[in-house]
């Protein structure tokens, strides 16, 4: 009886040990499945600067329009949507050269992206909207903040960068790798030119003053 008493309350020290060891786990050194978008009131492709944008549109209020980070799409708005278009037109759009929107031969440069939004918002009849973005799409939101002040009411952005020197080598983070080898394959699913995707696109960071990407993407 002692020594499974003893066997016991070390089997729990263990379990306990491995309980507290998976816990120690940051929830952002993991990457989340990519969220379903629900299924929107609009959707479809506007011709904008020589490219076709794609978008889509949930809900109905006063206009937000969400922009996602480099190489991304914008699936990955799948949880902010339903919350949101309870109050709100929530307009998604995918960048040029992401997703389902094409791109042309322009380099991609943040002033040319935040002319592709104003373009998407003049097609849809969308005098002035919140914006909210997230790496790449906070940056498009600054720069839409900036130089067309009076089209956003409100902004909020998240992990942008004023200038790319600043930015942690992420060639370094699994999960940033996890990431892009994702959005190889979900490139490869949605755009029209799916064997149009280069790995490693998003290692070339630039900071021009003329707007040009700090994540490039290196694609044909």
């Amino acid at each position: 009886m002692r020594t499974l008493k003893i066997f016991f309350s070390a089997l729990g020290l263990v379990l306990l040990a491995t309980a507290a060891s998976a816990q120690t786990v940051q929830r952002w050194l993991t990457l989340p499945p990519t969220p379903a978008l629900p299924t929107p009131q609009a959707t479809g492709h506007a011709a904008i600067n020589g490219v076709s944008i794609w978008y889509a549109t949930f809900g109905s209020g006063p206009p937000v329009v969400l922009l996602h980070g480099g190489l991304a799409n914008s699936n990955y708005w799948g949880h902010q949507i339903p919350v949101l278009a309870q109050k709100h037109q929530v307009i998604v759009m995918d960048s040029r050269g992401h997703g389902r929107s094409t791109r042309d031969s322009q380099p991609y440069g943040y002033d040319l992206m935040a002319s592709d939004v104003i373009g998407l918002m003049d097609h849809l009849g969308v005098a002035r909207a919140a914006v909210v973005g997230w790496s790449d799409g906070a940056i498009l939101g600054l720069s839409l903040a900036m130089k067309h002040p009076d089209r956003v009411s409100r902004l909020f952005a998240f992990a942008a960068n004023s200038d790319p020197s600043g930015v942690k080598d992420v060639a370094k983070s699994p999960v940033f790798n996890q990431f892009i080898a994702r959005a190889e394959k979900e490139y490869g699913a949605l755009s029209a030119t799916p064997r149009q995707y280069k790995k490693g696109s998003s290692g070339n960071r630039v900071g021009k003053s003329n707007g040009e990407c700090g994540l490039k993407a290196d694609r044909d």
